[in-house]
C-alpha cells in the first residue's frame, strides 16, 4: 500500500489515528492524536479514507406524508385524513408505553384540527381504529371540550367503526 504525506491512519496494534508528516523508505513519521510523533512501519499502517455519505434513503416506509388529502379528492378539497394508528406516527413504536403512545395520538389529532382551521379546511377524518376504544374515548373528550366544531362517526362503508369525522365550524 502507498502511503503519501497528509494521510490519515489508523494502527494496526493500538487504538487512535494520526496523520503522516514524513515518509523515509518503509517507515512513516505519524503526528498521532494523542499529540506526540512516533514512527511506524507500513506495515502496521491502515489508511483511513474519509467516508462519503450521500442522501438516506428510506426503504421500509413509504414516502406519503403523515397527514394527507382523503383518496379520490383533489388539493383544493375541504377534507384532511389523518391515520392515528401508533405505528403510522413514530418510527420504533416499541420504545413507548401505553401513556406516551396515546398523548402522542392526542397531540398529533390536536395539532392536525388546528392546521385544518389555520387553513380553513372543513372537515377532518380521525383514524382511530377500533381496538378498545381507548383512542376513540380519549378523542371524544378532547373534542367535547373544542369550540366551533361538530363530530360523528365517520363513513362506515369507508372507514367502518375506526374513524371520526369533525366537521370545522
Amino acid at each position: 500500500m502507498s502511503f503519501k504525506i497528509g494521510d490519515v491512519v489508523a494502527f494496526l496494534d493500538e487504538p487512535g489515528t494520526g496523520t503522516i508528516i514524513a515518509i523515509d523508505n518503509e517507515t512513516a513519521e505519524v503526528a498521532c492524536d494523542h499529540g506526540f510523533n512516533e514512527f511506524y512501519a507500513f506495515s502496521s499502517l491502515i489508511l483511513r479514507k474519509a467516508m462519503v455519505i450521500g442522501e438516506v434513503i428510506r426503504k421500509d416506509r413509504p414516502k406519503a406524508p403523515r397527514a394527507n388529502a382523503a383518496k379520490g379528492s383533489t388539493p383544493l378539497a375541504n377534507m384532511l385524513e389523518i391515520d392515528l394508528h401508533f405505528e403510522a406516527l413514530v418510527d420504533f413504536p416499541k420504545n413507548f408505553n401505553a401513556h406516551e403512545k396515546l398523548q402522542i395520538q392526542l397531540r398529533e389529532a390536536n395539532k392536525t384540527l388546528t392546521k385544518a382551521r389555520n387553513a380553513g379546511i372543513r372537515k377532518v377524518i380521525l383514524i382511530h381504529g377500533v381496538g378498545q376504544g381507548r383512542l376513540r374515548e380519549e378523542l371524544y373528550t378532547l373534542l367535547e371540550r373544542m369550540d366551533k366544531l361538530r363530530f360523528y362517526d365517520a363513513n362506515y362503508a369507508r372507514y367502518g367503526k375506526g374513524a371520526t369525522e369533525v366537521e370545522l365550524i
